[in-house]
């Protein structure tokens, strides 16, 4: 798991319920490492390198918080000769905000998905909750949103995006 900023709220959640969906799925993982890489691409190589030196073999997949993560994880799997367009030598790698190298990494077949934040969607929760508040109701008065656990933030679906 390569994890943006420790205390960042979208970091903790991504990293929690990418694992609970695989195990609600009937996935079962195991975390071998977890890695705070503060969005970096660079820092996520590095750690990659480090646990490919260390479990080799034993990686079966890389969960990113972003897709420059990602990018990271790649970049020192295709050192080793993974992920570089043979299925046989591919370790699936996941990412968040399929940014255009994302969706160009996935077309290629080196990254198995991304997520898509919904914009649109994010755009009308921003207007009904405000709506609401500038009228001194509470935010979701009359919305189908619901508080997260922190009971302040509104969570909106993401889209998978995988190769087609």
């Amino acid at each position: 798991m390569l994890q943006g900023e420790p205390d960042n709220p979208e970091a903790v959640a991504r990293t929690k319920y990418s694992v609970s969906t695989l195990n609600d799925k009937g996935i079962k993982t195991e975390e071998l490492a977890k890695q705070v890489c503060n969005w970096d691409q660079a820092l996520a190589q590095n750690a990659t390198e480090a646990w490919f030196s260390k479990f080799s073999n034993k990686i079966e997949a890389v969960i990113a918080n972003n897709d420059g993560m990602a990018q990271g994880a790649i970049a020192a799997l295709q050192a080793q000769g993974y992920n570089n367009g043979d299925a046989a030598k591919t370790i699936p790698v996941l990412g968040v905000d399929a940014t255009a190298a994302a969706q160009d990494l996935i077309a290629k077949g080196f990254m198995l998905g991304s997520v898509l934040q919904d914009a649109e969607g994010m755009a009308k929760a921003l207007y009904e909750t405000g709506m609401n508040l500038a009228a001194g109701k509470s935010a979701i008065e009359g919305t189908s949103y619901k508080f997260d656990d922190t009971g302040v933030a509104v969570r909106i679906p993401y889209q998978e995006y995988i190769k087609k």
